[in-house]
């Protein structure tokens, strides 16, 4: 019968080849981390150069066309600062909350038959 020693001796071994095959692994995701995170680097300048390309007159097919993929997110415009009418937060003159139109209420559809044969009958 085998001693304690010699089966965690054993599971040890078989543990180190799992982890000598995890290695190249390992080496490939940090390589893939570092190639995602250098790509990210070049959304904003490739999404402002799309646009620029775009105000030069070429459309967004014919770019596509010639490889140009859509950008993902497109650059943000100039800040509108205090231009935008901003909503009041002030209460309505008269206190109460502004009221919203309210859709009249409809006829039932006895009620119309009904008012379809008084007129039928005038």
């Amino acid at each position: 019968m085998a001693s304690a020693h010699d089966i965690m001796q054993r599971m040890k071994a078989v543990q180190a080849a799992r982890e000598k095959a995890f290695e190249p692994l390992a080496q490939i995701m940090s390589h893939r981390e570092e190639l995602r995170r250098q790509l990210g680097e070049t959304d904003a300048p490739y999404a402002e150069a799309f646009v620029a390309a775009e105000a030069a007159g070429w459309d967004a097919q014919e770019l596509q066309s010639i490889g140009a993929e859509e950008p993902a997110q497109r650059p943000k415009g100039r800040s509108r600062g205090r231009r935008r009418a901003q909503k009041s937060t002030t209460p309505s003159p008269s206190g109460s909350a502004p009221t919203e139109a309210t859709v009249p209420a409809q006829e039932s559809a006895s009620e119309a038959a009904s008012a379809a044969a008084a007129e039928t009958a005038n």
